[in-house]
């Protein structure tokens, strides 16, 4: 029998601030309230500098929220000029997949951050 080994050592909390490109952005989180009016669970602020998301929603759902929002970032960062209806359906399905393929493969992150720190 093969002794499995522990790919990840991950940390449970969000880290203050995520850097995108050259930019760090600060995450923030909203109370329910903010995050109602504005219609969303999260929101990039590009100006600000600011990642904010729903302090309530949990789980799969708000590690969704948080990759939806970063890859709003990279299209900024990396200069993809896109409609906003075009940028949202890709940022939507390119989430939702990446999501669906973390939650159907958990132990695909942890490989993936050994191989990252490999360099």
């Amino acid at each position: 029998m093969h002794k499995k080994e522990i790919l990840c050592e991950c940390n449970s909390e969000l880290p203050e601030s995520i850097k995108i490109g050259y930019r760090n952005y600060k995450l923030e989180a909203w109370k329910q309230t903010v995050a109602t009016a504005n219609e969303a669970s999260g929101q990039l602020f590009i100006t600000a500098g600011v990642l904010g998301y729903n302090q309530e929603e949990k789980g799969v759902s708000h590690a969704n929220t948080i990759l939806h929002e970063i890859m709003h970032g990279i299209i900024y960062q990396w200069n993809m000029e896109l409609d906003d209806k075009v940028e949202e359906t890709i940022v939507n399905s390119l989430a939702n997949g990446l999501t669906t393929v973390f939650v159907d493969n958990p132990e695909l992150l942890g490989y993936l951050k050994t191989k990252i720190k490999e360099g």
